[in-house]
C-alpha cells in the first residue's frame, strides 16, 4: 500500500496516509519519473544543507514548480548526519528556484524543526 501524493510505503491494514491525510492505494508506488536534467545547462549551486527535512521540504518545492534540480553529495536516498548536500538548477532556472527555495528560509524560523542544523541558500 501507498499513499498516491507522496508515495510513503505502508503496511497491509492501514487506510490513510498520516502525513497527507488521503487514502493509501494498493499495490507498489510507481517509479518516480525522472529528473529532467542536464548538466551542460550551466549548473548554479541554489541550496546546500545537512538537514534530511530541509532537503525532502526543497525537492517538494522544485518538483511542485517543475524546476529541474539535481541534488549533489547524497550517497543514499537521505543523507547521512553532518552530510552536506548541495541543490543545483540550470542557470537559466535560478532566479525562479531561489524565489521557491526562499520558503525554507522562512520556515527556519521554526527552532524545534530547525534546532540542529543548518541551511545555506546560495547567492
Amino acid at each position: 500500500m501507498y499513499c498516491p501524493q507522496c508515495r510513503a510505503e505502508y503496511r497491509d491494514g492501514f487506510r490513510e496516509c498520516s502525513d497527507c491525510h488521503v487514502a493509501l492505494l494498493v499495490g507498489s508506488p510507481p517509479p518516480k519519473p525522472p529528473t529532467h536534467f542536464d548538466s551542460s545547462l550551466d549548473p548554479v549551486i541554489v541550496m546546500a544543507t545537512n538537514n534530511a527535512i530541509q532537503l525532502a521540504m526543497a525537492k517538494g518545492l522544485l518538483e511542485t514548480a517543475e524546476i529541474p534540480f539535481i541534488a549533489l553529495g547524497q550517497i543514499s536516498s537521505e543523507p547521512a548526519p553532518h552530510e552536506w548536500v548541495e541543490i543545483q538548477v540550470p542557470r537559466d532556472f535560478e532566479a525562479e528556484a531561489r524565489n521557491v527555495l526562499a520558503q525554507i528560509l522562512e520556515s527556519e524560523q521554526a527552532p524545534d524543526l530547525f534546532e540542529q542544523s543548518d541551511v545555506r541558500i546560495e547567492k
